[in-house]
């Protein structure tokens, strides 16, 4: 049955992809951004598309479709309403797509390439898989105009990572052994474990602040569920960074939420060696060796980091170009640490564009959580505010930013943010002049005469 299922589920997927296209262009984009979000990490699901026609290209089309419908519908709004109330993360993302665009140009120069802008060069393709996550920021935050939209997003996702937890599960249940991870993808194809685990503890994090302010029911149990099957997956993913990403989630979580939780999550950390699995163990273990010298993969990463630097140097303002250090032949092709990947390629204005968007979604998730009187809303920001701080800790050791799969999501999930703060003050600013006019009211009743 499920052989069945396998082989027709792809035309299935196709023929609803072309309904939605159809229902999005008469205005309806909610159904069409839920699909979307729904295959966005399952790139297995998404690449058996491409034998049908344009399938190679469907999610692009898809999401340029879902921008055009919000645009309209924006263009042809009538009330305050379906305005759009832009945010700094809005003019942060603008400014982030439109720099980068010009660094690869830039890049040109310094690899002696033609200036022609050609969708086929690697840097474009980067730049334009990078560009698609604020873009979605954009149609998320335009097409949720409520909170039941939001939550039923959040839904969406949470369906999307148990089918991404059965193909991760069967993965690391295969390669149980750290020297065969490498083998490991998860739902990604073409990116590997550190990646994979890097998106389940971000993920995960939000899920945990959403989940300590939900209220007892079977939604909960089955939160919790998809929670602890993230993390058994995140310890087999055998990532160090992983590892620290998520002990410091757990942390700032507990702080804010169950202090007395940090007990045992400290007696954890202090006694690693004695709690955690055996593979576990040798994984951190691997950082050095038996003369406490650097392992060659650390090592390798030293020499990497160097070579960023010294790209930096060369240009320390504007960087040498979008995408130059995998293109120029650098050991490993990348810099394993994306502050100085921008640094090396986008200089230092690269670097304040990309530090401002990480403050402005901190932010945002730290006003919704103080002033939101909602449980589950003020979870969310909670999350979403701690998930950012893993989410720098994760690209301290990597680059777990540009990857539309891996960083999709907390695109989306700071949409939701920005769009339940408006929400909320929206409610409060209809709510205060109700008030108001019936405190005159009274106070007119209780005058003489």
């Amino acid at each position: 049955m499920i052989a069945i299922l396998k082989q027709f589920a792809p035309l299935g997927l196709y023929l609803i992809s072309c309904a939605l296209i159809f229902a999005a262009l008469t205005g309806k984009t909610q159904w069409l951004l839920y699909y979307i979000t729904g295959l966005l990490p399952l790139r297995n699901v998404v690449d058996r598309l491409q034998p049908y026609p344009l399938g190679k290209d469907l999610l692009d089309i898809m999401i340029i479709l879902a921008l055009l419908s919000v645009i309209i519908q924006g263009m042809n709004s009538k009330n305050n309403e379906g305005k759009t109330n832009y945010t700094v993360v809005h003019w942060v993302s603008l400014m982030i797509i439109a720099y980068t665009f010009i660094s690869v140009l830039y890049g040109s120069f310094y690899l002696n390439e033609p200036l022609l802008f050609s969708i086929s060069d690697v840097r474009v393709q980067s730049w334009k898989n990078f560009s698609i996550m604020p873009v979605l920021f954009f149609i998320t935050f335009s097409a949720v105009r409520d909170k039941k939209t939001a939550w039923m997003m959040v839904a969406v996702m949470c369906s999307s990572m148990v089918l991404m937890d059965y193909y991760t599960g069967q993965q690391v249940m295969w390669y149980r052994n750290i020297e065969s991870r490498t083998k490991i993808h998860a739902t990604f194809v073409y990116l590997g474990p550190n990646e994979a685990a890097a998106f389940y503890n971000t993920i995960t994090v939000v899920l945990l602040g959403i989940y300590f302010y939900m209220k007892r029911g079977l939604k909960k149990i089955a939160l919790l569920a998809l929670i602890l099957m993230n993390l058994y997956i995140v310890v087999f993913l055998f990532s160090r960074a992983a590892y620290i990403g998520i002990f410091l989630g757990l942390f700032f979580l507990l702080m804010f939420k169950h202090r007395i939780l940090l007990i045992p999550l400290i007696l954890m950390a202090v006694s690693w060696q004695a709690v955690l699995p055996e593979k576990v163990i040798d994984r951190i273990e691997m950082t050095t060796g038996d003369y406490h010298e650097l392992d060659k993969s650390s090592e390798t990463r030293i020499m990497v980091w160097q070579d960023s630097l010294d790209l930096f140097a060369q240009s320390p303002i504007f960087g040498v170009g979008y995408g130059v250090f995998r293109k120029a032949g650098f050991v490993l092709g990348d810099t394993h640490n994306i502050y100085l990947k921008i640094l090396a390629e986008q200089g230092i204005i690269g670097m304040l564009l990309f530090l401002a968007l990480l403050f402005g979604f901190f932010g945002s998730g730290v006003e919704l959580y103080r002033t939101s009187k909602d449980g589950l809303s003020k979870g969310l920001g909670l999350g979403f505010a701690v998930a950012i701080i893993v989410l720098a800790v994760n690209n301290v050791f990597g680059d777990r930013w540009s990857y539309m799969e891996v960083g999709g999501y907390m695109w989306i999930i700071a949409a939701l943010v920005s769009r339940i703060i408006i929400i909320e003050k929206q409610s409060q600013e209809l709510v205060s002049p109700v008030k108001v006019k019936s405190k005159r009211k009274t106070l007119r009743d209780e005058l003489p005469g």
